[in-house]
């Protein structure tokens, strides 16, 4: 629930762009970066199918647990967790 809360996906690092390069390198560069961002939307979006997988598995006594954290809110208004 940490990493929901802190919104921690793991990330690439980003390949910085050369002050010097080709139309080329600059066009590889944008290609990257471009799929960088979509891995990263698609992280976070397996992080929260995650997160909703295991609530569904746990029982009442657990889910009352979390829901009754004072992070809970937070988690539910950043991540519209479920019904």
């Amino acid at each position: 629930m940490n990493c929901l809360l802190n919104e921690k996906v793991v990330k690439s690092e980003v390949p910085e762009l050369a002050k010097t390069q080709t139309a080329h390198e600059k066009r590889v560069w944008e290609y990257r970066i471009g799929e960088l961002m979509k891995t990263e939307q698609v992280l976070e979006g397996d992080l929260y199918n995650l997160f909703a997988v295991l609530m569904s598995l746990c029982d009442s006594d657990i889910k009352n647990k979390v829901e009754s954290m004072t992070e809970f809110p937070v988690l539910k208004k950043n991540w519209i967790l479920w019904d």
